[in-house]
């Protein structure tokens, strides 16, 4: 039923346009009515040269050649035809004697024969046939490709999946350094309640949330590998470290304001990092070390100590930017993990 309803669904899909190659015999000129007044849009090609380029100009899902053309044989004009590229169409071969050779046609990419004296019944379930294994063609050319792309979308969340995450944000990291750009990354944990991770739809509608609330059509989400909780990364190209924080608030407000709608109790940690614009030439900076500055930060209580010491030295040492180190550390505290609180950042965001 599944099949049949997509395949039902492309074959509509299709544009009902037919050409129909040959000279100006009678019989031609009466199959051309007769299949236009059965609702099918038909354009007439006198020669194998200008059915050709009428194809160049405007593609045709289904041509319906004789099998002799004023201008070359119709296998050579197949054989035109299939060299040109024009795959992604189905070929009738319209045949007068029985002794035909079929199997030359074949080779040549004729996918089905017609006897011109055919009735129309016969015409008529031979063209709509001819849709229908279009049809199923793209639905297989399809389900071959959806392996590949649905292994570069997490599942559970529809963000970029943890290697195609990896991948994506090396290339950014790539272009930032060659053309002398910024880029920023803010990880984001949530977990549910006992630390669990939340639903499937919980994670979907928190990615719309960060992606809606970004930049439109620059910044991007990937999801992490992580054992305990969920972890997000939202990638924002452009962006320098003293220009992330108020995206990372921004994003950190909305996804509470998801938690309070839909009542469920979830907790946020965020930490953020970018490149280091003091850093070398020649010195190539890992997406693993972007991240990793990016997970100290969060692990930071945003305070002077140990954490933030670690942090600080983990980002010197891997020539990452983090922002304790560009004025957000105000007496001592973090102006990112909330006024007067070091572990606010810490704290379970719990609605009512």
């Amino acid at each position: 039923d599944a099949l049949a309803t997509r395949l039902s669904v492309l074959t509509r899909a299709l544009p009902m346009r037919i050409l129909l190659v040959g000279n100006d015999d009678p019989e031609l000129e009466v199959a051309a009515e007769r299949l236009a007044a059965a609702g099918f849009e038909v354009a007439r090609a006198y020669s194998s040269a200008g059915a050709l380029a009428q194809l160049t100009e405007e593609w045709r899902p289904v041509v319906i050649t004789d099998e002799q053309t004023p201008d070359m044989h119709g296998i050579v004009f197949i054989e035109a035809l299939r060299e040109r590229s024009f795959d992604d169409m189905y070929v009738i071969m319209l045949t007068a004697s029985a002794d035909f050779d079929q199997e030359r046609g074949y080779i040549a990419g004729v996918d089905d024969y017609l006897a011109r004296s055919a009735p129309d019944i016969e015409l008529f379930a031979r063209v709509r046939a001819a849709f229908n294994t279009l049809a199923l063609r793209r639905s297989l050319t399809a389900a071959e490709s959806e392996p590949e792309e649905s292994a570069r979308v997490d599942p559970q969340s529809g963000a970029c999946a943890p290697r195609e995450l990896t991948r994506r944000l090396q290339l950014e990291i790539r272009r930032a350094q060659r053309y002398g750009r910024q880029i920023s990354v803010v990880v984001i944990h949530v977990s549910g309640e006992c630390g669990a991770c939340p639903a499937p739809e919980i994670l979907r509608d928190l990615v719309r949330t960060i992606e809606v609330n970004a930049r439109a059509n620059v910044d991007w989400v990937g999801r992490m590998e992580n054992a305990s909780a969920a972890a997000f990364v939202l990638a924002l190209p452009e962006a320098a470290i003293v220009d992330a924080p108020a995206i990372m608030e921004r994003v950190l407000n909305a996804l509470r304001g998801v938690a309070t709608s839909s009542g469920a109790r979830l907790a946020f940690e965020a930490g953020l990092a970018a490149l280091d614009r003091t850093t070398a030439e020649g010195v190539q900076i890992d997406a693993g070390e972007l991240l990793e500055a990016a997970e100290r930060c969060l692990k930071c209580p945003g305070h002077v100590g140990d954490e933030q010491l670690l942090a600080v030295q983990r980002s010197v040492g891997s020539h990452v930017a983090i922002a304790c180190r560009h004025g957000y550390v105000v007496d001592s505290q973090c102006s990112m993990k909330g006024a007067g609180d070091p572990d606010a950042q810490k704290q379970p965001y719990l609605p009512g």
